[in-house]
């Protein structure tokens, strides 16, 4: 796994379009959603090519101007299908009520179904329940709440509301971040791990199978100052958790909570880390991409 002596390396840049999440596919290629177009646009991109280039998956209507969390979804054999959230977006929030999952067929190139959800103005970081993988949980980071998505019963609804997951007021109002509580969200073992950016926290919160909370939150590490915004991020074998953290660093923060930068925060690569904002692993655990 990466390590203090890691070379950090572009693999490709975009010339305007806001990559918002990453998701490592069964071949080892990348999905990104991206933001900041006049549709939402998702792209696939094969990093160990010689020359990787980002290849369109598939548009959006009108109606949806910005992509945020990604989640693999159980479909046929040969069928690789994935649940992308968007809607109308504004200024780091969405158009009330324009929400939705969308159920994407990578292996057709084109969006089969959409699931609305409604009540909310922000689905950022997506996650599905390890048993039920038809059930995605999505990080509300306006509202502070976690939603959870049937995709086979086409249902929304809240699964958690908490302080833990809003606002707060550990960063205050001469802070840079935006009104964003929780934002990336990831499942490992009995546990809902997630980052809140306003609050500067790295979470986690034991639940049953189904999603239901049965445990206390846990605050692993923060972030150390209001110039440091966690945001989505990944896990390795080990259980080690790769923070992607404004504005310019890759934070690793081990299962007992003792944080360390990764890469970034001043060092020699740092340039490379423009707001990351994602990441995600690869298939052979000893690369991360941002």
């Amino acid at each position: 796994m990466c390590g203090p002596a890691s070379i950090v390396k572009p693999i490709f840049s975009f010339q305007s379009e806001f990559v918002e999440n990453l998701h490592t596919r069964a071949n080892g290629n990348l999905l990104l959603s991206t933001m900041e177009s006049p549709t939402g646009l998702l792209y696939t991109l094969d990093p160990k090519s010689a020359n990787p280039q980002a290849r369109l998956v598939t548009t959006f209507d009108s109606k949806v101007t910005a992509l945020t969390g990604i989640s693999p979804l159980p479909g046929r054999p040969g069928e690789e299908l994935y649940a992308v959230s968007g809607g109308l977006h504004t200024s780091f929030a969405f158009e009330r009520g324009s929400m939705a999952v969308h159920i994407v067929s990578v292996t057709e190139g084109k969006v089969i179904d959409s699931i609305p959800v409604l009540d909310t103005a922000t689905m950022n970081g997506m996650a599905a329940l390890p048993r039920h993988p038809h059930i995605l949980l999505s990080a509300d980071s306006i509202d502070g709440r976690i939603l959870s998505i049937d995709t086979r019963k086409r249902e929304a609804g809240v699964l958690l509301q908490d302080d833990m997951l809003g606002f707060g007021t550990y960063h205050n109002t001469s802070s840079p971040v935006p009104p964003i509580g929780i934002n990336g969200i990831r499942m490992r073992g009995d546990y809902i791990y997630f980052t809140n950016s306003n609050q500067g926290t790295f979470v986690r919160v034991r639940i049953n199978e189904h999603g239901r909370r049965t445990g206390d939150f846990e605050v692993l590490a923060r972030s150390p100052d209001a110039t440091h915004i966690y945001d989505d991020f990944a896990f390795d074998g080990a259980g080690n958790a790769y923070i992607a953290t404004h504005s310019s660093s890759v934070f690793k923060v081990t299962p007992r909570g003792v944080q360390t930068v990764l890469v970034g925060d001043g060092s020699e690569y740092a340039h490379l880390l423009t707001e990351p904002t994602s990441a995600t692993l690869a298939l052979d655990g000893k690369s991360i991409y941002f």
